[in-house]
């Protein structure tokens, strides 16, 4: 299978209403300041000062823009690296965070990285 920009691979621990699964996710079109941020990030490998500045920054940018964010399960929402992303088109039913997004299009994006749990920005486009 085809993987997005700055996805290596899938992952999966189980069917689970949350989970979205790749075939749903859409390419990011970088159209805008956060989603022009988010792909400078990725293109930076290693973990330098200067990517932590630009975190904050994406950071910033997803909250003046009306973003809400949520510690979420990599394995759920396939978000593993800060600054990776990916639009979705929110189906209505869905629950969780995504909930309030019903029958929109999203960006997610991945601000912060833990062991299991990623800090993700999520917020209506176009």
């Amino acid at each position: 299978m085809e993987t997005l920009e700055g996805f290596t691979a899938f992952y999966a621990r189980g069917w689970r209403r949350g989970v979205i699964e790749p075939q749903r996710m859409l390419r990011d079109t970088r159209g805008d300041l956060i989603g022009v941020q988010a792909a400078k990030i990725v293109r930076i490998v290693p973990w330098t000062p200067q990517k932590a500045r630009m975190r904050e920054h994406l950071e910033r940018l997803a909250i003046a823009h009306g973003y809400i964010g949520g510690w979420l399960d990599y394995r759920d929402y396939q978000l593993t690296r800060v600054g990776q992303s990916y639009q979705y088109d929110v189906p209505v039913g869905k629950r969780g965070i995504l909930a309030q997004f019903a029958g929109k299009r999203v960006r997610l994006v991945c601000i912060y990285s833990g062991q299991f749990r990623r800090w993700v920005r999520v917020g209506a486009v176009g």
